[in-house]
């Protein structure tokens, strides 16, 4: 252990923490078999934003696309029967990656940056999605990853100067990026949200927060948001995100903006409005007043596809030579996984009206969605509900995080074990009912706030909330003093 680095030592990242090494243990030993002292036989996984592990469906027409990629061309698009057995769009579709893959398929490096049809595809799906200009979109300043998780690491890792660097962050946070700002040796500079107004944003506190970080010598390199929230389930207003991307440009600093739930917006009369649109309403691309890199996912929406590790970035306001620097660490990792890509290449460009899977695949996503929007707000409401606990509308993302009012002895009890008053009650919630939650302590709260945060994937959720509203009963009967 002497010779492991300390950064390494001391990083920490909540959502596969504690708690979550406990609930694989329990896992494991109800796979054994027989007599066990669990009140339960699985664990239900609400740690994670992870679709498919709780049952989500994968999309059909994409997996029929992806099935003729991996198959050699003699028993996938060659095949004479191959008609009776895949859509016509879902060959055509096939076709056309596989020439733009160079005719090797996906068993072969791409370019580092992503396979150029597949980049080309991002950037036509920004240009409609924020109404820009056609062809605005420079496809060379678009990086296809293995996920946003690694595009936000290579990003951080470029600004990441010195031990003098830090990032500004939104408190509560996703903890990747406290943990590579951990891992780098740069600072976390925290600007908390405003959770009386459903986790809202205060340009007061922004400013706080970076004055605060330069009066103690911290160069603070850039800003961080996540719309829609995570863990916190809100989605920022078009006002937000233009006072957001002013603040950025007044102060010179690279923003990085989280949008991998951009699909994710459940309360009518919300939109999603990514901050490229607003640096553009405001003219701040054409004057090149903002430095923007945007991150997106095929992990969450509806595609929900987390195991094919497909994500991009795209960069606006970065200079050439500084797209060259990053095109070289990229490149250093010769290239993301080429089903990742062509997941992204899908997820931004699907059948189009007329194609025989079109109607197919447009209702596939709209039940997804309807399901999704409706466990967010069965588990908030329900949260919300219970005595003791306090949880805003999950208007976004795929999580409610609410505070939970502590009794006096958990406090205590915790403090003499050395972690948390919310890791305590998440590793009882984990024993007694087999609810597997993430201690909001992981990612962030104001001082004496405790909870946690649950997604509301799985098809369970109605039962956890009442079993979460059980368990705490006991719990507070437990440690009350």
């Amino acid at each position: 252990m002497d010779t492991i680095s300390d950064n390494i030592k001391n990083m920490e990242y909540a959502v596969r923490g504690k708690i979550a090494i406990e609930a694989d243990r329990i896992t494991q030993e109800l796979a054994k078999g027989g007599k066990t002292d669990f009140d339960f036989d699985h664990i239900v996984f609400t740690n994670i934003g992870n679709p498919h592990a709780v049952a989500q469906k994968a999309l059909t027409w994409p997996r029929q696309v992806m099935s003729l990629l991996q198959l050699p061309d003699a028993i996938g698009i060659d095949h004479p029967l191959v008609s009776q057995m895949f859509p016509e769009d879902a060959i055509q579709r096939a076709r056309e990656m596989k020439a733009a893959l160079g005719g090797s398929g996906i068993g072969a490096y791409t370019h580092s940056k992503g396979v150029r049809a597949f980049r080309e595809d991002v950037a036509r799906f920004i240009e409609k999605r924020d109404g820009a200009k056609p062809g605005s979109v420079n496809t060379e300043n678009i990086f296809l990853t293995a996920g946003a998780s690694e595009a936000i690491g290579m990003l951080m890792t470029a600004m990441i100067k010195d031990d003098s660097c830090g990032i500004m962050i939104p408190i509560p946070q996703y903890p990747l990026y406290s943990a590579s700002l951990g891992l780098l040796g740069g600072h976390q500079v925290g600007y908390f949200l405003d959770e009386n107004s459903v986790w809202g944003l205060n340009m007061e506190e922004l400013e706080r927060s970076l004055a605060d970080a330069k009066a103690k010598g911290i160069n603070v390199a850039g800003l961080v948001i996540i719309n829609p929230g995570n863990p916190t389930g809100q989605v920022l207003s078009p006002d937000e995100v233009k006072d957001i991307v002013k603040f950025c440009a007044k102060h010179n600093l690279v923003l990085l903006s989280d949008e991998v739930y951009q699909e994710n917006v459940y309360r009518e009369g919300d939109e999603f409005f990514s901050a490229r649109r607003a640096a553009d309403e405001l003219g701040l691309i054409e004057n090149d007043g903002i430095q923007l890199c945007s991150f997106h996912s095929v992990s969450k929406g509806v595609t929900g596809e987390c195991g094919q590790r497909g994500g991009y970035v795209e960069m606006v306001g970065i200079d050439d030579d500084v797209v060259d620097i990053l095109f070289k660490l990229a490149a250093s990792k010769l290239c993301s996984n080429a089903s990742g890509q062509a997941m992204v290449s899908m997820m931004c460009r699907g059948p189009s009206p007329g194609d025989v899977s079109y109607e197919s695949h447009e209702q596939e996503k709209k039940t997804l969605f309807e399901g999704l929007r409706d466990r967010a707000m069965l588990v908030s409401q329900g949260l919300d509900s219970i005595p003791g606990m306090s949880c805003q509308p999950a208007t976004g993302a795929m999580y409610a995080f609410p505070s939970v009012t502590m009794p006096a002895g958990a406090i205590k009890a915790s403090t003499e074990l050395g972690f948390s008053p919310d890791t305590l009650y998440s590793l009882d919630l984990l024993q007694k009912t087999g609810i597997c939650v993430v201690p909001a302590s992981g990612f962030g709260q104001k001082e004496g706030r405790y909870g946690f945060r649950t997604t509301f994937l799985s098809l369970e959720s109605k039962s956890v909330v009442e079993k979460i509203r059980e368990h705490y009963k006991s719990f507070c009967a437990q440690y009350a003093e």
